[in-house]
């Protein structure tokens, strides 16, 4: 797999997430939600954006390799 087609994946998966976690936030609204929110999703959110920035760069300096060595 790609650094390109990883990145497509785990953002869609991302995104799914966050989707389907907003649909938990509309029907339970407890302290136990909150504190799961509190620590694991948004955690885990953040970690995700980590990554997909750090594939980025990872795309980009794969392309720069790639143009300097000439394939």
């Amino acid at each position: 797999m790609s650094v390109a087609s990883g990145r497509v994946r785990l953002q869609l998966l991302h995104k799914e997430l966050l989707l389907r976690w907003g649909r938990v936030c509309d029907t339970w609204d407890d302290p136990v939600r909150h504190a799961l929110g509190e620590r694991q999703i948004e955690p885990l959110d953040a970690r995700i954006r980590a990554a997909l920035a750090a594939m980025d760069s990872m795309r980009d300096t794969i392309a720069r390799v790639r143009r300097e060595c000439g394939s």
